[in-house]
């Protein structure tokens, strides 16, 4: 996963620099021969550097983060594996500064797409607007944080996550690592609705988490996309080409092929659900509409299956307001914390929180209603 610059000269390439970081795009001086970039590693914040054109003996000239030495940050390792068609891929493994030889901890794997390239990547510790970054969260908290590369065949998606996440997960308790009773899984919108998929079908994981996810798919193919009953703004196109043809890789539709479409939703799998699901929709969200997580909802509890769901009302595909990120985030390592340190369940687990006690319940009673 290095990267570097090379010169093209008389149709000839010339390595000037190729090392294990991430270079942001160089910038040259106007009357001289300097070059302006960043460089970084998981561990180097991206600061600024200067160098000649060959790129050799680089200068950092700022110091942008110099709280970084105030925590844990970790380190991250790549790995090979197969996945369960035979499939070389890669994933990455961040593990904590405390970690010593042989231990085992607990673990929380993270998946969208391919991850692998990013290996070098800093990653500044933020409030999460979805699912798809906790990983300086958890490090700081002594977990492990895997993110494997996913290969999705057309009309298989969801079978393929799953295969590709257990074989991933399989090879770091192999490597020694991994607690294989202390696993949870979490994804936010594609990959949300993959988690909800691999928590129905895979018995790996102690606790999984589905952020804006897809869990009928014969109706999201013919919701319409951008719009929501607060929302009548967007385009308003439907879902048959990203299905079909797109994001969605199913590679046909619901009336041609139904028990594609039914097998691959994570809502027909509802009553065999045994892992227990936290999800998460902001309620304005016109990417994928909220009726899907409340779907599922009702049906775990239905069945006796243990769901609990996070609705943001104002909230889009990510959430924005910081406020309710920081809510999310608190929630999020809580409910890891109970299922893969054994730490005690908030009320907000048990009880849940009454509609008259969260904000927009009180402006509802105060109109009157």
């Amino acid at each position: 996963k290095k990267a570097g610059f090379y010169e093209l000269k008389d149709g000839k390439l010339r390595q000037l620099v190729y090392e294990d970081r991430l270079f942001g795009t160089p910038l040259k001086a106007k009357d001289a021969d300097r070059y302006l970039y960043t460089m970084e590693t998981f561990v180097d914040f991206p600061n600024l550097h200067v160098s000649d054109g060959g790129f050799s003996d680089p200068e950092r000239i700022t110091d942008a983060n110099p709280w970084q030495s105030e925590y844990r940050w970790g380190k991250r390792i790549l790995f090979d594996f197969e996945n369960g068609d035979g499939v070389r891929l890669q994933g990455t493994l961040a593990i904590p500064d405390d970690y010593q030889p042989s231990q085992r901890r607990p673990m929380l794997v993270q998946f969208y797409e391919k991850n692998s390239q990013n290996l070098h990547r800093h990653i500044s510790p933020l409030y999460t607007y979805s699912w798809n970054g906790l990983m300086m969260e958890a490090i700081s908290k002594g977990y492990l944080y895997m993110q494997p590369d996913i290969h999705i065949n057309i009309g298989s998606p969801h079978a393929d996550m799953l295969k590709c996440v257990e074989a991933a997960t399989r090879k770091v308790i192999e490597m020694g690592y991994a607690d294989p009773e202390r696993i949870g899984l979490h994804g936010s919108s594609y990959s949300g609705q993959g988690a909800a998929y691999i928590a129905a079908r895979s018995t790996m994981f102690a606790a999984v988490a589905a952020g804006a996810a897809a869990t009928d798919l014969t109706g999201d193919f013919n919701r319409f996309w951008g719009w929501t009953p607060t929302n009548l703004n967007g385009p308003g196109y439907n879902g048959h080409s990203y299905d079909i043809l797109g994001h969605g890789r199913l590679g046909t539709n619901p009336y041609d092929d139904p028990e594609l479409y039914r097998r691959e939703a994570p809502i027909t799998h509802a009553r065999t659900i045994d892992t227990p699901l936290l999800m998460m929709h902001g309620g304005s969200d016109t990417n994928v509409g909220v009726m899907g997580m409340l779907q599922l909802y009702n049906g775990m509890r239905f069945n006796g299956k243990n769901i609990i769901a996070l609705l943001y009302p104002g909230e889009f595909h990510g959430l924005r307001n910081v406020a309710n990120r920081r809510d999310l985030t608190i929630r999020t390592q809580q409910f890891f914390d109970h299922y893969l340190r054994d730490a005690p369940a908030p009320e907000w687990m048990v009880a849940g929180v009454p509609f008259l006690k969260k904000e927009h319940g009180a402006w509802e009673r105060g109109r009157g209603r």
